[in-house]
């Protein structure tokens, strides 16, 4: 009798919901990754979920500048918001991004907690 209800109850087990284990990643950004573009102001970063407020690092390095060899990292001062949907993110530089290499560096958590991150990189013309 119970090898008859084994089918049924592993068919009951997989239709249940599981818990989300999802971590936060970076599904979208503008300027895209390695991408080109002109003289930003603006970073818009788009997630898979919300983000824990609390737990958000950003970062925006100079990698490289045009006609300078062994350019060092410069870090860009920046004012980061969180969107109103908790899943996006606008970093804003004092003013437009100056032609070179850029990084972006960000970490935070999502609902389970877990602090993830990733980087990307862009060019300015």
């Amino acid at each position: 009798m119970y090898k008859s209800l084994l089918p049924a109850v592993a068919a009951v087990l997989a239709l249940m919901p599981a818990p989300a284990l999802a971590h936060a990643k970076l599904v979208g950004s503008t300027p895209a990754a390695n991408a080109t573009v002109s003289k930003p102001t603006a970073i818009h970063l788009k997630f898979n979920e919300k983000l824990v407020a609390a737990t958000v690092k950003t970062e925006l390095v100079m990698t490289g500048m045009p006609g300078m060899k062994d350019h060092p990292p410069m870090k860009i001062a920046i004012t980061s918001a969180m969107g109103k949907d908790g899943k996006s993110m606008t970093l804003t530089p004092k003013r437009a991004l100056v032609p070179g290499t850029y990084k972006v560096k960000w970490s935070a958590a999502g609902a389970d907690t877990h602090r993830m991150g990733s980087e990307f990189g862009f060019t300015v013309k």
